[in-house]
């Protein structure tokens, strides 16, 4: 049996009305889907300044990093894009991705510093990759810093596992050697708690210490 609905009362039949409608869906879900991949693929980008800027070249600010530390508090790291501009590249990338959340900082010296980003947290692991040195920035190993590891004598630096310089003197053989691409701004204290946390003979404190969260935010 055909269906009288949809047909007018000329006989007509009502299904082009229907298709039309059909077609408007599509066409606002197509759109939907636009919209959202372009926002997914939107670049943000410095300019000469180190600034980052959105896709209309508007600038938003310079990156910050927090680390929101289980038990401790945040500890809020500015990234000096400009001298830096792998070494930061890297680790925003990797804490948008979630890279950190959940990692530890598995090494504590008390006097010296305090070392994470390995998803092994036993100093062996990364993200699969390691990436270009940038040690003749002019950015130094002062209290604060948070620099690149790496392996030994190898030039490269790691993919993710990274530093933060703990101690007020003392750390500057490092200049030349490893990539500094920022300073902590404000968590210090938070630094200090967890150089001076008890460790086992390698380092690794006996209580273990949690990157709850890591992520961007940028300031004009």
């Amino acid at each position: 049996m055909i269906s009288k609905l949809g047909r007018n009362k000329e006989g007509d039949s009502g299904m082009i009305p229907f298709f039309v409608m059909i077609g408007a869906i599509i066409l606002v879900t197509a759109g939907f889907f636009t919209l959202n991949e372009f926002v997914l693929t939107t670049k943000e980008y410095p300019d000469d300044n180190g600034k980052y800027l959105d896709e209309n070249d508007v600038t938003i600010g310079e990156p910050f990093a927090t680390l929101e530390m289980e038990g401790y508090g945040d500890i809020r790291i500015y990234l000096d894009q400009s001298r830096a501009p792998e070494a930061t590249g890297n680790f925003i990338k990797l804490c948008k991705e979630g890279f950190y959340d959940g990692l530890t900082f598995h090494r504590a010296i008390p006097g010296f510093m305090i070392q994470g980003g390995d998803p092994s947290g036993d100093g062996t692991g990364g993200p699969g990759y390691t990436i270009p040195p940038e040690t003749d920035n002019g950015l130094t190993h002062d209290r604060g810093a948070i620099a690149c590891a790496k392996r030994g004598d190898e030039t490269r630096m790691s993919g993710s596992q990274f530093y933060i310089v703990q101690a007020n003197e003392g750390t500057h053989h490092l200049d030349g050697e490893h990539t500094v691409f920022g300073h902590v701004v404000e968590g210090m204290d938070i630094v200090d708690a967890i150089a001076n946390t008890k460790a086992d003979s390698n380092d690794r404190p006996l209580d273990v210490v949690i990157i709850r969260r890591a992520y961007i935010s940028y300031e004009l």
